[in-house]
């Protein structure tokens, strides 16, 4: 995937194998050229450092240099005006996707995005907090999520991470930067993360300008769509059950669950965010009528 668990781009390993090993070479013929004055572990640590810095520049650079002479193969929307653009936004990319699968046995999802957003504010202040830049990173995750469905034979689980990033993003977005609603959606970037084929699609096609997923959507557009109940000790298989079944939270329409059972079980743990969610709501719309 262009953004996946081993931060590859999709069809790019050629690339990263080629960035790694220009990175060591490059990395090996500047230690060479000075003399060493560090301990070894803070050497080795710099070394590690200016490594992992020179392998994403590389990468960034042959991921340029292809986009260039690849042109008719579809981008899915994520044009930038600039060489300096695409950078920027593909090292926030990069970035983030490496601080989300960062405790990759976390079954907390928000805690992944908590960490992934704090460990990438303060280098990418600016993307923070400009929607037009935002708008471009989402943009470039859609990419992700899409080539991972037309490039990659399906890579459905890549997919989904990519478009629960995207939108996640969407949604800081819209909270933070463009002021349009009042919290962030964690029940939809959840069920993206968690969704099944036609979920997946279906919120990609309509996020690309292009046609490119027309032909897949007409696959699975038959499949029932599913749903994660939100109830953490729910004996479902995977929590999962139609969308068309599922019950939400009347109260803050951010939870959904497969039964009153399940809703009621959960009530302890969900309450106090449900009371948050329904008090940013209202603050939200005392200042849309101010």
């Amino acid at each position: 995937a262009i953004i996946s668990k081993s931060s590859a781009m999709p069809s790019r390993k050629k690339a990263k194998g080629k960035a790694r090993k220009a990175a060591k070479e490059a990395a090996k013929e500047e230690d060479a050229a000075k003399p060493s004055t560090t301990a070894p572990a803070a050497a080795a640590n710099q070394q590690q450092e200016s490594l992992n810095a020179q392998m994403q520049q590389l990468l960034i650079n042959t991921l340029m240099d292809e986009c260039r002479n690849e042109e008719e193969q579809c981008r899915h929307g994520f044009i930038t005006d600039s060489h300096k653009d695409f950078e920027e936004i593909t090292k926030f990319a990069l970035a983030f996707n490496n601080k989300f699968w960062e405790e990759p046995d976390s079954t907390n999802l928000g805690d992944c995005f908590e960490i992934a957003l704090r460990s990438t504010w303060d280098e990418f202040y600016d993307v923070w907090n400009s929607a037009t830049k935002m708008d471009l990173a989402i943009s470039c995750f859609t990419w992700a999520g899409t080539n991972d469905i037309v490039l990659e034979d399906g890579h459905i689980e890549e997919a989904n991470a990519n478009a629960a990033i995207a939108s996640y993003l969407e949604e800081c977005n819209a909270m933070h930067l463009r002021k349009t609603q009042a919290s962030i959606n964690s029940a939809k970037t959840a069920e993206l993360f968690k969704g099944d084929e036609h979920t997946v699609v279906k919120y990609l096609r309509k996020k690309i300008p292009c046609s490119c997923l027309d032909k897949k959507y007409k696959e699975v557009k038959s499949m029932a769509r599913m749903g994660a109940c939100y109830n953490p000790n729910c004996n479902l298989p995977d929590q999962k059950i139609e969308r068309s079944r599922m019950l939400y939270c009347t109260r803050c329409s951010q939870v959904n669950y497969c039964s009153p059972e399940c809703q009621k079980a959960d009530w302890k743990i969900h309450k106090e965010d449900c009371l948050g969610y329904m008090k940013e709501k209202a603050n939200f719309e005392m200042k849309q009528k101010a």
